[in-house]
């Protein structure tokens, strides 16, 4: 390493050019039948190096909109005819492949709304007939548990491989506990060989995913959002002078240990990629994550200080290798590069883990290309970003105000009383309904949580999240029965450290094993249309009124149909009852309109998509930020209206990529509505203290830890 050091300091001279040159391409195989750019032919012969090298992968970075899914299709099938003669048995033994039977299939693991877009992209990128490919998730899932061998492609998700492990590690721990003879032969559908006796190794009782060993696993926008030092955004936005260094760092460490990440990383496989458009958002641990999962020596290993041993897994109290203590070994990448690095040391061991992280790690598992540095390729349409700003007409803005003093003074008794972190909940609610109250008066008015305290039937009133008081999007419940949308509670459990409830501050655990496959009872559409739990049921609909912010919209998309009469376009909303609002207000417009939000089930959501691509008729899509901002496809739009500005830049990125991406003709308009003299302000100063890192260039996600964000 220290030779490595003294090679690579002269070459650390050049920031902005982190990527190699890659002057080699690679043809694609006779059963892939669209043609490749050139960056993309580079990208088939550099990913079969690496499969090929000892790190067998890496991590594809190409901005958003680039092609990553036809990318990483196009490897399955390179690969897949260079072993023709050969057959993937032949590889060298391994502990697991005993273990574990192999199958010749890819496991492809996407957010939800990603499913089926993988489905449609492998079906026109294929030879027809040539392979077969299975979406696993739903109800009946399991039962395709012997059929994995068959299978060319299978397509899951984070929450359906996340639920699968639980369960399974549940029921093996229930087991263990169970008085059972250990002659008696227990059962579990969850693994191929489950005949096995309480006596035996429970590890090898794995759910169906879990149960064999993939040829390769892709990972997809496998860098998620994170509500990230939430109490310095609240520190930010409620009391300027209150001082930053106030806020204990303890609580925004990040659990690297979260339920979806250990159920990935118990996946086995032969070859293993992540794509991502943002490999980093936050911090530098988080390229921990990928390197931890491409399992890459030595920089994902426990290293020990007495021998050359080094292990992937740190559960042991002595190593089963080499018999030392587990006190006497270290993480690689916790003391060359996360300690340096979290220490913002300048000095000598600074510049060590700054050189090591560039030119060591990032070069040889990482490649990223940007849509500026492949125009010439892309040759993609125009996108102007337009932000339109308006202020609230006289009641919004008193309604506005006083919400603002009474948060405000609500926030001075908690600094008073010393309790802050132990409100952040409060807190994050406050500022929530702050937003709402900018885009509509009706969503702080009419709140569910309000409704539910109130004389309304229960059985009529959505749950909503503790968290962003929406609907509950993928519902979690807390062992102290309060109710989260499953991505509101992670971001926040990996913000905050797994400490307390962010509502009654009780111990926090909870289960995500339950089946959310299926749409709530009260899904069921009213006279109206909407659901019965929407907000357009819980207001005198004869007297609705609409706001600055719809009426903005409603102008915006006036111009849009003005200046081309078949354009379509896409609207962008943290709040799900917002967009009922906008949808109500549009259809009296006249304006044909389909809703994707993360409540709905994948038939759901590949259903709305459907019709907004197919239907001339259907002009707008309406879509939750949380659910459709990542992994579709959408070019059928040229427009999109951005309704609320989020923390993190990253996100707005991944919104307006949804259209500008290949195979988008027209140029493409993005139009972001902020309200004067309100919190949307404060954000958009936010996200400037952000931009380095929203910019996505690889050469500054290095820096990004010595520039202290948000600072």
């Amino acid at each position: 390493m220290d030779n490595f050091l003294v090679e690579n300091y002269s070459n650390d001279i050049d920031l902005d050019n982190h990527n190699m040159s890659l002057s080699e391409i690679a043809e694609p195989s006779s059963d892939f039948i669209l043609p490749l750019l050139r960056y993309q032919k580079e990208w088939l012969a550099w990913s079969l190096k690496k499969e090929e090298s000892a790190n067998k992968g890496g991590i594809l970075a190409d901005e958003m909109g680039m092609g990553k899914t036809v990318e990483a299709i196009a490897l399955v099938l390179a690969k897949r005819e260079l072993q023709k003669d050969s057959t993937i048995l032949s590889s060298s033994p391994t502990t697991s492949q005993k273990l574990l039977p192999v199958v010749k299939g890819t496991l492809v693991v996407c957010p939800v709304v990603g499913a089926m877009q993988w489905f449609r992209e492998i079906e026109r990128c294929i030879t027809k007939g040539s392979n077969k490919t299975l979406v696993y998730h739903g109800a009946n899932r399991e039962k395709f548990m012997h059929k994995l061998a068959e299978y060319d492609f299978v397509i899951t998700t984070y929450s359906t491989l996340q639920a699968d492990y639980s369960k399974n590690s549940k029921r093996r721990v229930e087991m263990l506990d169970q008085k059972t003879d250990s002659t008696e032969k227990l059962t579990d559908y969850g693994s191929i060989d489950n005949s096995v006796s309480v006596g035996e190794d429970m590890s090898r009782r794995k759910s169906v995913l879990h149960s064999v060993k993939w040829d390769r696993i892709i990972l997809d926008e496998a860098s998620r959002i994170y509500i990230h030092r939430f109490m310095h955004y609240v520190v930010v936005f409620f009391n300027w002078h209150y001082s930053l260094s106030a806020v204990p760092e303890a609580h925004y460490i990040k659990n690297v240990q979260s339920a979806t990440t250990i159920a990935v990383l118990a996946l086995e496989s032969f070859y293993k990629w992540a794509l991502t458009g943002t490999p980093l958002q936050n911090r530098i641990g988080e390229l921990h994550s990928f390197v931890r999962f491409l399992q890459v020596w030595p920089y994902a290993y426990y290293c020990c200080k007495d021998c050359d041993c080094s292990v992937l897994d740190y559960s042991f109290s002595v190593c089963p290798h080499c018999s030392h203590q587990r006190a006497r070994h270290f993480l690689w990448w916790k003391r060359y590069i996360k300690k340096p690095f979290m220490a913002m040391r300048y000095d000598d061991v600074g510049r060590d883990a700054m050189v090591l992280l560039k030119h060591k790690i990032l070069k040889s598992l990482l490649l990223r290309r940007t849509k500026k540095e492949r125009a010439g390729d892309l040759a993609l349409p125009t996108k102007t970003v337009t932000m339109r700003k308006d202020s609230l007409d006289v009641k919004e803005y008193d309604f506005y105000k006083s919400l603002d003093s009474k948060s405000r003074a609500q926030f001075d008794t908690y600094v008073e009383a010393g309790t802050l972190m132990n409100n952040y909940g409060h807190i994050f609610s406050m500022i929530t309904r702050l937003r709402q109250a900018v885009d509509h008066p009706y969503l702080v008015m009419y709140s569910r949580t309000d409704l539910a305290s109130g004389s309304t039937e229960a059985g009529d009133v959505e749950q909503s999240c503790g968290l962003c008081n929406e609907a509950v999007e993928d519902p979690v419940v807390t062992s102290c029965t309060h109710v989260f949308c499953k991505a509101c509670l992670m971001d926040f459990a990996e913000s905050m450290g797994k400490e307390s409830c962010p509502t009654c501050t009780k111990p926090l655990t909870f289960d995500f094993t339950a089946n959310n496959d299926k749409e709530g009872s009260n899904s069921k559409p009213t006279v109206r249309g909407f659901k019965s739990s929407s907000i357009l049921n819980k207001i005198q609909i004869d007297k609705f009124r609409t706001s600055t912010k719809i009426e903005a919209l409603r102008e915006e998309i006036r111009f849009m149909l003005e200046r081309d009469g078949s354009a379509k376009g896409i609207v962008f909303s943290q709040f799900t009852s917002f967009l009922d609002l906008i949808q109500h207000s549009l259809q009296n417009s006249g304006i044909s309109c389909v809703q994707l939000v993360g409540s709905m089930s994948i038939a759901a959501r590949d259903a709305a998509v459907t019709r907004f691509t197919e239907d001339p008729d259907c002009r707008i899509f309406l879509m939750s930020l949380k659910a459709g901002a990542v992994a579709l496809n959408l070019t059928v739009a040229s427009h999109v209206f951005l309704m609320d500005p989020w923390w993190n830049p990253a996100v707005e990125q991944q919104a307006q990529d949804r259209i500008h991406r290949i195979g988008q003709h027209k140029p493409v308009r993005i139009v972001r509505f902020v309200i004067e003299d309100t919190i949307e302000e404060k954000i958009l100063q936010l996200q400037e203290k952000r931009k380095l890192l929203f910019e996505g260039q690889v050469s500054l996600y290095i820096f990004a830890p010595f520039l202290r964000f948000p600072h």
